[in-house]
This record gives structure tokens, C-alpha cells and sequence, in this order.
């Protein structure tokens, strides 16, 4: 068993490491980095700046930004910042596993790393394994009888993401001891994040189903906080991919959940609570994903896969599973993620670092970009698009409320031809236009000269403009050495 525990750490320090490097980037990363480094660098007011999209609760922002704000814009720095706490993750979901039952604790280390897509969330600029590592450290503070401390880290996994309120609310009516000393800790540590930023920090819950139920939501916001240009999209094609696609990258949990089905429940304080938990989230997320994008169920998982982690090894122990012959199984599941690129390709961090550099023999003298693509590139030069200050295709609200859309962080179609106006430059994913069904050619046509993309450009496919009267070529559009 040691042997494998050795393994099984190897891989995911593996598998981490890899991710760093090779992780496809896309619009989340760029979300919390940009967001992040705006809010610690005073660019952007504390939930306070009017017409500005704040979307998520603060700590994944605060913690994002940090790192940005010491070591300038980099897509290495908070990845490296996501594989430290994903480190955190293995040793606390260690502990908590021995502190449920100590046989657990010999096999909890292979049964979490039979999860390698989520090891590569965990490597990524994304809040996947802050918000695992605040579970996990809720609960073996729990299982500790440490319940203040518990009742701490709950609350800060709700201060991380929005979803796990109702987690928290869970904890807070499950927990007997001392409990309005538990809810005003937690009340306390909600203050310290909330009232420096009020009430801008209750807009995002606007959005958020269940909770807009109980916030003062205006008929005007209601109807275009419903409007989305994702949702023409979906079909049941859709939703099959993105079963099979979990079913793909996870179907090692099927053998694990279907061998520990066979088992006694375990008695154990609190275990229920545990495995309730867990539930909840994972038919909580699945809905979301149902309703947002289906294959977001995959990074949704990753939240709680740690749980149940400990959950299949505390149920197992006395089963006589093989889990050596899980890892290759498991490890197939990686040519199904979305994050993973295989080697052979120049590495992200690399590729991003190249096309900033391209990127910015335009953009350094320009002060007023539209860019509706995924912005990463524009970020690494320490630079963000004109309004809005992340200026994509998942923030566009085909409203004609043009007051009620800037004042919630939004744009329209409206919006939109006022900036034009006043930009000093276009880049725009064709892709993502026709999926908002954004029309743009006559304006184009009329006004915007189309000039040669650097060599590099990333993502590729992106069409670069300038307005008629300036000059319609890159200073230097050679390839880089």
C-alpha cells in the first residue's frame, strides 16, 4: 500500500505540474485574473465601480489577484498559486480520511487520484481548489470536534463561490453546538467581505437562483438577467455530449461507487452529514450545468471530488480493491477533458506569453480596445478592453434596456455602436459574434479598415481592425524567433 500511495502522489504532482504548463486557457482564467488584479490594484473599486461586472463572490478574485498584483499579469504565477493549494488538498483530504477512520487513510490517496481531470482544474486560474480545499478543511475541523474552526472555513467556501451557501445554510441547521455563537462567527467573517463592498457585492446573487428570490430584483432586471445567448444553444445532442463526456472522464468512480454500494453504511458521527453534503452539490451543480452549459458539470465536479474521496475510501476499507489497475482506466479520462492538451504542442504558457508579445506591437499605444475574444493575450500586456473592462461574448444581453443592461455590468447591441465610435481598435472572434448573433459587417464595412493579425495571434481565427484613417498594417507582423 505504500507503493501505491507513492504512485498515486507521483501522478498527481504529474499530472499538476503538466497542467501548469499545458492547460488550455480559456474565458474563466482570464475572468478571475483581470477581475482579480483590477480590484488589488485599486483600478476597480471594491464591488463599488458603477457599470462593472463583478459576477462572483470576492475571495477567488482577492486570491487571483494577489498574485497578480505582486508579480504583474502572468498566467504562470496563478496557476502556480492554484497547484499550491492543490497541494493543501492532498494532505488535508489525507487527514480528514484518517480522522473518519484510520484504515481510510492508507487508501485515500489512490482513490483521489483517480480523479486527473480534476487535478487539472486544480492547476488552472480558476477557484476549483480553493473552494475543494475550504471543504475539506470544514470538514476535518468537524470530524475534529473543532467546531468554531469549522464553522470558519464553511463560511469561507461561500465567501469563495456563491454556490456553496446553501452549504453553509446546511452546516449552520445542522450544527447543534452553540449555534447562534456558530452563526455570528459566521455573520463576522461574511461582514469582513460584504460591508467593505456593499451593496455592490449582493448583485451577484441577483442572478443566482433561489437567493433573487429574496433580493429586491427590479421586473426590467429580472427579464434580462434571464436573457442569454447560450441558451439558443443548447439541444439534447448537447446534453448527451456532456454525459458522455463525465461518464468518460469519471466512469473509474462508476466501479468504485458500485463496489462501495455493496458495503455496510458506515456509523459514524457525522458521516451522514458528509455524504448529504456531498449530494446536495453534486445534484446542485448538475442543475446549474443543466441550465448554464452542460459540460460544465465535468469543472463542477471538481469542487467536490476531494468528498468524495473520502467517502468511497471510508466506505471501502474493507473491500479488497485493486485501485492499481483504476489508474490507467482513470488516466484515459484525461484525452476527454477540455483542459487537456497532449505534449508535442509549445506549452500554454509559452504560446500566451508569444502572442502577448505580438499583441502588443498594436495595442501598446492604444487606450481604447474592443476586444470580444478571449482576452488573455490583451491581460498579459497589463492592459484591459473598453468598456466593458472584460468585453466578451458571455456579458452581452440582447436587451434594448440599454440602462437597466449598463448598470447591471452588461452591454447590448446599443452599447456597443457608441464604443465603436471611440475605439482605437477591433479584435473580434468571428465565432463568438455569429454565436450572440452580433452583426456587425456594415458597420465594418463603413468605418474599419481589416489589417494583417500578428504571427502568433491566440486564439487563432481572430480578425483584427483599425479605424480608416490609421494605418492598416502591424508595425511588425514577422513571425517570432
Amino acid at each position: 500500500m505504500k507503493r501505491l500511495n507513492l504512485l498515486a502522489v507521483a501522478l498527481w504532482l504529474a499530472i499538476g505540474i503538466y497542467g501548469i504548463f499545458y492547460n488550455i486557457t480559456y474565458i474563466d482564467e482570464a475572468k478571475y485574473l483581470i477581475k482579480g488584479w483590477l480590484i488589488t490594484t485599486g483600478q476597480v473599486g471594491y464591488y463599488s465601480t458603477p457599470e462593472f461586472f463583478y459576477q462572483h463572490m470576492p475571495g477567488g478574485l482577492l486570491w487571483y489577484g494577489l498574485g497578480q498584483k505582486l508579480f504583474g499579469p502572468s498566467l504562470l504565477v496563478a496557476r502556480f498559486q492554484s497547484f499550491f493549494i492543490g497541494l493543501l488538498i492532498i494532505y488535508f483530504t489525507y487527514r480528514l480520511a484518517k480522522t473518519i477512520k484510520p484504515q481510510a487513510g492508507k487508501l485515500i490517496l489512490p482513490v483521489l487520484a483517480l480523479s486527473p481531470v480534476a487535478i487539472l482544474y486544480y492547476s488552472s486560474a480558476v477557484p476549483q481548489s480553493l473552494a475543494a480545499l475550504t471543504l475539506i478543511l470544514g470538514f476535518y475541523n468537524l470530524f475534529k470536534n473543532k467546531n468554531y474552526w469549522a464553522t470558519f472555513w464553511f463560511t469561507m467556501a461561500f465567501i469563495v463561490r456563491e454556490n456553496f451557501l446553501f452549504t453553509l445554510i446546511l452546516y449552520l441547521i445542522y450544527q447543534r453546538h452553540r449555534r447562534l455563537k456558530q452563526l455570528a462567527l459566521s455573520l463576522l467573517v461574511i461582514a469582513a467581505f460584504v460591508i467593505p463592498g456593499w451593496p455592490g457585492i449582493t448583485n451577484v446573487f441577483k442572478n443566482f437562483p433561489g437567493i433573487s428570490w429574496l433580493l429586491p430584483v427590479s421586473g426590467n432586471e429580472k427579464e434580462i438577467l434571464s436573457l442569454s445567448f447560450q441558451q439558443q444553444t443548447h439541444s439534447f445532442s448537447l446534453y448527451l455530449t456532456a454525459a458522455k463526456e463525465f461518464i468518460a472522464i469519471f466512469f473509474s468512480w462508476l466501479i468504485i461507487m458500485a463496489l462501495a454500494a455493496r458495503q455496510p453504511w458506515p456509523k459514524i458521527k457525522h458521516w451522514n452529514f458528509l455524504v448529504a453534503v456531498f449530494c446536495f452539490n453534486f445534484l446542485a451543480h448538475a442543475w446549474s450545468a443543466f441550465n448554464l452549459s452542460p459540460r460544465a458539470i465535468v469543472p463542477y465536479f471538481a469542487y467536490i471530488a476531494p468528498l468524495a474521496s473520502v467517502i468511497a475510501s471510508a466506505w471501502l476499507v474493507k473491500t479488497r480493491l485493486k485501485l492499481f489497475w483504476l489508474f490507467p482506466a482513470a488516466a484515459t479520462g484525461l484525452i476527454f477533458a477540455s483542459l487537456w492538451q497532449p505534449p508535442g504542442k509549445i506549452n500554454t504558457i509559452t504560446a500566451m506569453n508569444r502572442a502577448a508579445a505580438e499583441i502588443n506591437t498594436l495595442a501598446e499605444n492604444k487606450t481604447r480596445t474592443i476586444w470580444i475574444a478571449e482576452p488573455i493575450t490583451l491581460y498579459l500586456n497589463g492592459k484591459v478592453s473598453y468598456y466593458p473592462l472584460i468585453n466578451h461574448t458571455n456579458f452581452y444581453k440582447p436587451s434594448n434596456d440599454t440602462a437597466t443592461i449598463k448598470a447591471l455590468g452588461f452591454w447590448n447591441q446599443t452599447l456597443l455602436d457608441q464604443w465603436l465610435k471611440e475605439a482605437d481598435l477591433l479584435v473580434l472572434d468571428p465565432n463568438r459574434l455569429a454565436l450572440a448573433k452580433i452583426e456587425l459587417k456594415p458597420e465594418l464595412e463603413a468605418n474599419w479598415e481589416k489589417i494583417t493579425p500578428p504571427a502568433t495571434v491566440w486564439p487563432p481565427g481572430l480578425e483584427f481592425y483599425l479605424p480608416k484613417s490609421q494605418a492598416t498594417t502591424f508595425p511588425d507582423a514577422s513571425p517570432s524567433e
